[in-house]
């Protein structure tokens, strides 16, 4: 029996190899096209669709929505979700991929005899691809690239699958839907429009219906066309069979009726949410978005809000909630605000400030929302503080990231003169009591002080109870029995080092943004007078004896630029300054804190009513100005009128008074500051400006007039007409004492006395420029030139020149420079190429990223030359920054490295806009102390420029590649030089950077 089954197996083993022959891909039958579906659905497809579902149950699992922020429609629309579940698609990929690649038919099926030629058999003859299932492969693919993440590939194949199936139009539609899909995903709306368009426009299949409006939708949504998502948003829902992508599908809804200002559906889709039970985070944030959607008609009865309150308060109580704090204090914040309880509803949100431990985008949100109150109530210190927390947590693309970016900025210049003046007033009001009324208080202020740290030691013994009671709950956890097959997790760094701990840095930034507000990176900081002149780094130069003077002092006998001890450094802002030196050493429990801080004398008062009058004054100007806000400003203003009249700067706010009540059409009022500031101060630039019979002509034209005024001066100067210059000046200050140009006619006096023998006028006007105008363009060239004389150097008639940057030479005489260094002339530059030479990059200073700049010579030089080595250095002066790479032995390596950099397209971008200069050693000491750029180029096209490199120089460079010929071994050369330890292997030489 045994060796009777044998021949029937061998029969069907034939059978089976002789029709498995028959079905190649080469063949186009009947036969084939059944067999090679039937492989293709069974047998890859099969595997890599079970793959494509396992992908997508990760995203599903893994996913972490904002709900905060809007929801994308998908899950992948997260940029944290992009990634999740990439192995299970990879494989589908893989095996879709396996699919086409083995059983494609595109071979054109054999004619068969007597067949007629129907327009149905032409269209199937005209296909591109003949198995009748590998569709479904392609679309596998594509699925599975736009789940990944991958939009621009998975684009790219619903594109091809789009042609290649455009005679069966089911198949190109779906694919045409999903290439929309992508294109919104990538934000290329325009694109996904003209596809939906197209499919529309065609016949679209009733089963692609749902889909399409799922994709219209979601392209909507991407337009922020909401009211139109709508309707195709309500069919997605209605069409969606899983259960928790319902729940983000209503959560969506409920946020776009939010935006559409139609709180009632809002409300409504929100407890569709609920219904669903979805995940406990997606219900709580539902219910908190309810309270958002709250009118105060619904609120109005004190009953109904104690209803709408107390389960959030019970929900407070729940461990489960311990970590939604944050959110669930929000919610009663919500609450009281719509019941425009607005101190109850500020109450609420600080305890979720206070309570809030994820320090996440939740806690963004609501110190956006308690910034936004308390700006609009004009609690401005409350609302610095809480906008500075918030920029650090929202995210840039947040809606309201750069609103609140510029109002931070504003506060961060404002709340340091509010606070000082509410400080100085609690002090003076301290002063003005008696002795045991002043004491009642002090003593109050230290039983408040005993009470907080009473309550932090509280706090944080409940905070080691907890740590302790999760330590032990992690070590149970860890010694019981493993069940199940741990998952494995992706280290996000070291948290021992602060720089990879992600909410330590968001801690550290709100601190510091809290004690400092928002400032840029740069250095001094600190300062508020940032002009290139610090006057404390220079030697004391006398007027009338320039080698050997005294400095030029303020009148309180301090140098320009002195930073003064720390109890009187007026570079701080006002509140760092107003406590004695003393007091950081004396406790907070202890009266004397309390007593030293009052004004109890003369002097200390006097300086507590100059930190007053200068806040008030800062103050007035800042609500002005940056937040319009002319209440607080004219009430500013007005103390300071009222109470220092002799305030430096009364004229000024007497002035700011005019044009801001002339705003609120306020005229007599307005009229009243114009007239007393006319009597009180008549020489000064503003009651000049409004007396003059032409003011309203000048406020039209003014600006027009003095255009033409200066142009006219400056041709004068150029011309040496140094008589009618300083008459224009005159002018200017008479008619225009407040231009924008009257920093330069300051400078063009000034130079203009220079050249008449005033050399002690022309830097007593340099530093009142420098001091009155800061930030203005031409400061830069009077401070450097104050520098310059600082620094021993001398001037002369005609060496001031304030044209271009390149033209200008070192502040000194040329026969006074000469003789002080033994020359009975100038030295000339010298034409020599056989010397070392220095290859600079210039720039105007302050123009380019020094960092970045060096970082990419740096790389090139490592890259390009595997064994020299170039010295890099940076300088500054006279307004030009100079990158310079030295360690050249001649012109020709020099010249060689220069044509070498410029050569690479990359350097050749980036060093755009930079003057390249070869330059001997020499010639570069005579360029710093006699000759200005211009000078040099000048000589350079006269005597390097028609010359050919040099015959002897390699044209491959190999002077700069390997070591000189001619030169000794560095044993020989360098006697006495010891090896630093570096050694340089065969891949490349080292780098220093000097």
């Amino acid at each position: 029996m045994q060796s009777g089954k044998k021949p029937v197996i061998i029969v069907l083993l034939l059978l089976l190899t002789l029709f498995a022959g028959s079905c190649s891909t080469k063949k186009n039958t009947k036969g084939s096209r059944f067999y090679h579906a039937m492989t293709t659905r069974y047998n890859v497809y099969f595997n890599g669709n079970e793959a494509y579902k396992s992908g997508c149950k990760a995203i599903e699992k893994g996913n972490k929505d904002n709900y905060m922020e809007m929801l994308p429609l998908y899950p992948i629309g997260n940029k944290s979700t992009v990634g999740t579940g990439s192995g299970d698609f990879e494989r589908a990929i893989e095996k879709a991929q396996k699919a086409v690649t083995v059983h494609s038919i595109k071979r054109k099926p054999p004619r068969k005899p007597g067949k007629r030629y129907t327009p149905e058999y032409k269209q199937w003859l005209a296909r591109r691809e003949f198995n009748p299932f590998l569709h479904n492969a392609w679309m596998l693919m594509g699925k599975a690239q736009f789940q990944k993440g991958d939009f621009p590939e998975a684009a790219a194949t619903f594109s091809y699958i789009a042609r290649l199936y455009a005679g069966q139009p089911k198949i190109a539609v779906d694919a045409r839907i999903w290439l929309a899909q992508c294109y919104t995903q990538m934000g290329w709306y325009y694109d996904a429009e003209d596809v939906l368009q197209k499919v529309n426009n065609d016949s679209l299949p009733v089963t692609l219906a749902p889909a399409y409006s799922r994709t219209y939708g979601h392209y909507l949504l991407g337009s922020q066309r909401y009211r139109e998502a709508v309707p195709h948003l309500l069919t997605t829902i209605k069409n969606e069979k899983n259960k928790r992508q319902k729940s983000r599908e209503y959560y969506l809804l409920g946020q776009v009726y939010q935006l559409l200002q139609d709180p009632t559906k809002a409300y409504q889709a929100y407890g569709k949410v609920i219904k669903l039970s979805p995940p406990y985070e997606m219900e709580l944030n539902a219910r908190i978005r309810q309270t958002e959607c709250f009118s105060y008609g619904e609120l109005s009865n004190p009953a109904q809000v104690k209803k709408a309150t107390d389960k959030l308060h019970r929900m407070t109580r729940s461990e489960k909630n311990k970590d939604y704090l944050d959110q669930i204090y929000y919610a009663l914040g919500n609450i009281y605000l719509s019941a425009k309880d607005t101190v109850q509803a500020i109450k609420e949100y600080q305890t979720g400030v206070e309570k809030s431990t994820r320090g996440g985008v939740e806690k963004g949100i609501l110190q956006l929302t308690l910034g936004n109150l308390c700006w609009q109530m004009g609690r401005y210190a409350e609302a610095q503080t809480a906008y500075a927390d918030a920029i650090g947590l929202l995210e840039k693309t947040h809606a309201q990231y750069e609103e609140i970016t510029k109002r931070s900025e504003i506060l961060d210049e404002l709340v340091p003169y509010s606070t000082a003046v509410e400080l100085q007033d609690s002090l003076q009001h301290l002063a003005s009591l008696d002795s045991a009324a002043r004491m009642v208080v002090i003593d109050t202020l230290i039983a408040r002080v005993i009470r907080k740290e009473e309550e932090e030691k509280r706090l944080a013994k409940e905070a080691e109870r907890d740590a302790m009671r999760e330590a032990v709950a992690a070590e149970n956890a860890a010694n019981a029995p493993q069940t199940t097959t741990p998952q494995p997790t992706i280290p996000t760094g070291d948290d021992s080092w602060y720089f990879y701990n992600s909410q330590s840095i968001t801690q550290g930034k709100a601190d510091f943004q809290r004690l400092w507000g928002r400032r840029k990176s740069e250095d001094n900081w600190r300062r508020r007078n940032k002009t290139v002149v610090s006057l404390d780094d220079f030697d004391p130069v006398n007027y009338d004896e320039p080698l050997e003077g005294d400095t030029l002092s303020t009148d309180d006998g301090k140098r320009e630029g002195d930073v003064p001890s720390d109890d009187s450094n007026p570079e701080l802002t006002p509140s760092e300054s107003e406590l004695p030196a003393d007091t950081a050493a004396i406790d907070e429990k202890n009266p004397l804190f309390y007593l030293q801080q009052i004004p109890l004398t003369e002097e200390a008062m006097a300086a507590s009513n100059e930190i007053l009058s200068d806040g008030l004054f800062n103050m007035g100007m800042i609500y002005k100005d940056k937040l319009e806000d002319f209440p607080r400003a004219e009430q500013s203003f007005g103390r300071l009128i009222n109470d220092f009249p002799d305030f430096a700067q009364l004229d000024e706010a007497y002035y700011n008074l005019f044009l801001m009540l002339g705003r609120m059409e306020r005229t007599a009022d307005a009229n009243t500051y114009k007239q007393r500031l006319i009597e009180q101060f008549p020489d000064s630039k503003y009651a000049k400006t409004l007396s003059d019979p032409d003011y309203a002509y000048n406020a039209v034209y003014g600006k027009h007039l003095e255009d033409s005024l200066y142009v006219d001066t400056y041709k004068e100067y150029q011309e040496g007409n140094y008589r009618q210059v300083i008459v224009n000046t005159e002018l200017s200050s008479t008619k225009y004492p407040m231009g924008q140009h009257r920093p330069k006619f300051m400078f063009l006096h000034a130079v203009s006395a220079l050249q008449q023998g005033e050399q002690k006028q022309f830097l007593s006007e340099l530093k009142e420029l420098v001091q009155q105008y800061p930030e203005n363009e031409i400061t830069d060239l009077a401070a450097h030139i104050l520098k310059g004389v600082q620094e021993g150097r001398l001037l002369s008639k005609g060496s001031i020149s304030f044209g271009s940057i390149w033209s200008r030479r070192s502040a000194e005489d040329s026969s006074d420079s000469t003789r002080i260094a033994g020359m009975d002339s100038i030295p000339e530059f010298s034409p020599e190429r056989n010397t070392p030479y220095v290859f600079i990059l210039a720039y105007e200073e302050g123009k380019v990223n020094e960092n970045q700049l060096l970082y990419e010579v740096a790389r090139y030089n490592f890259s390009s030359f595997m064994v020299k080595n170039f010295d890099l250095s940076f300088s500054h002066d006279r307004g030009i920054g100079r990158f310079v790479i030295s360690s050249f032995a001649n012109y020709d390596e020099a010249q060689y490295y220069q044509r070498q950099l410029y050569a690479d397209p990359h350097m050749n971008e980036r060093l755009s806009g930079m003057r390249a200069i070869l330059i001997s050693q020499a010639n570069y000491e005579l360029l710093n102390q006699f000759y200005s750029f211009d000078d040099y180029d000048t000589f350079y096209q006269q005597n390097f420029s028609p010359l050919p490199a040099d015959e002897d120089m390699p044209i491959d460079g190999s002077t700069l590649d390997e070591p000189l010929q001619n030169l000794p071994p560095a044993d020989e050369a360098n006697p006495e030089e010891e090896d630093d330890g570096e050694e340089i292997d065969d891949a490349g030489g080292s780098f220093y950077v000097y």
